[in-house]
């Protein structure tokens, strides 16, 4: 009765033990229920077997649900977790063992990736991750990706810094051409200036000189007109000296004719007063008439002969006269050529003076457009200058700024 009453209790604790394995049942109550000495020792033996199970169950509980709210943590992003319980079961053990090298390497590598990227927040590119710790995988990449990233920034701060260097240089350089260039401006500004009122003052001598010389070429017109006019005098008092000098020959052979009649007439006075003596008393009357008619031959003579002194000193007059006249001619001509030649060189002095004025009226205007666009270089100097300042201004931030990243060669640059 007893024997098989404690074998039924024996089979319902192992169906109990059964169904706490297959997670059917959370726990086991030991109970003792057999009464025959064999199936007490059976039900002890149970009990040892379940308080085991039970007790192996529970570490292995505990290290399962540390694993379990560790993996919660590291899907959560916290990695500072670590299964801190231990199993009799080493293949739980190695998992926990396995689960917290895992977290170890990432905490090491994300503390390690947090301090580079707050070194590099900090812009300084001097360090970088250290990817061996991990064979492969995504945390090799993105740490290597890292190093990348660390390698990209410090070619992009060494190009950067290069060219903050190269531009602080060239923006001195700049800037003290810019001031040069603008100084030189300014200087060849005022000396256009100058040079512009240097020329209105040529330009306006140049235009009294043409005035000047306008007057001269209307008087020396006139003087060719009036030397001209005198050349023709002149030449009509040369025709008119050779004709008074032919009247005095015509004359002067009238006079030797008037003498050689009063010769004659003086003879024949003489030979009739010889035949008036031969007749006597009755020859007397026509001796007095031969006598007056004697008289009046040598006074006729004697004013023939001063008539023909006159006309000697007249002649030699005419010829003096005639010979100035032919002087005054050539003077004339001369004259005339020389006025002709001086009037031909104020014609080309008045040509080469209009030419000068209208040279000096294109200089003007060039020296004017060359005004403007020295104008508008200053202008341009003034901001060449402005820009090259803030250029310099900007180069020197940059280099500022680029002295507070810290990168691998920089020394060298």
């Amino acid at each position: 009765m007893f024997y098989k009453k404690d074998k039924n209790s024996i089979l319902d604790a192992l169906t109990t033990l059964e169904e706490y394995l297959t997670n059917d049942r959370n726990s086991i109550e030991n109970t003792t229920v057999a009464k025959t000495k064999k199936f007490i020792e059976i039900e002890e033996k149970l009990h040892s077997i379940v308080d085991l199970v039970q007790s192996k169950n529970t570490q292995n509980l505990t290290v399962y649900g540390e694993i379990m709210l560790a993996c919660e943590k590291l899907s959560d992003g916290f990695t500072d977790d670590k299964i801190t319980s231990n199993s009799d079961d080493s293949k739980i053990n190695y998992i926990a063992t396995t689960l917290n090298n895992m977290f170890e390497k990432l905490n090491i590598s994300i503390n390690n990736a947090l301090t580079i990227l707050d070194e590099y927040k900090d812009q300084n590119y001097l360090n970088q991750m250290d990817t061996s710790i991990f064979l492969g995988g995504g945390f090799k990449n993105l740490f290597e990706g890292i190093n990348l990233l660390n390698e990209k920034i410090t070619e992009q701060s060494m190009q950067s810094h290069k060219y903050a260097l190269d531009l602080e240089t060239e923006s001195l350089s700049l800037t003290q051409k810019a001031n040069i260039l603008s100084s030189s401006t300014q200087s060849q500004s005022v000396s256009i200036e100058e040079t512009a009122a240097a020329i209105v003052e040529v330009n306006s001598s140049i235009n009294l000189n043409n005035e000047l010389v306008e007057k001269m070429l209307n008087l020396g017109n006139k003087v060719q007109e009036e030397s001209n006019k005198g050349l023709v005098l002149t030449n009509d008092t040369t025709v008119a000296m050779d004709e008074i000098n032919e009247s005095t020959m015509k004359a002067f052979e009238s006079v030797n004719q008037i003498a050689k009649i009063s010769f004659q007439t003086n003879i024949l006075s003489l030979n009739a007063a010889v035949e008036a003596a031969t007749a006597g008393e009755a020859g007397k009357g026509f001796a007095v008439v031969a006598q007056e008619v004697r008289n009046l031959a040598n006074k006729s003579a004697e004013v023939a002969k001063e008539i023909e002194g006159l006309m000697g000193i007249l002649q030699k007059k005419i010829k003096s006269g005639k010979t100035i006249i032919d002087e005054m001619n050539d003077g004339y001509s001369n004259l005339t050529t020389n006025i002709t030649e001086t009037v031909d060189l104020i014609k080309q002095v008045n040509d080469s003076s209009k030419e000068q004025a209208l040279g000096i009226s294109q200089i003007n205007d060039a020296i004017n457009n060359i005004d403007m666009a020295v104008q508008k270089n200053a202008s341009v100097a003034s901001d060449v200058e402005s820009i090259a300042y803030k250029n310099s201004q900007f180069a020197n931030i940059l280099v500022e700024n680029n002295k507070k990243i810290f990168f691998r060669g920089k020394e060298n640059i």
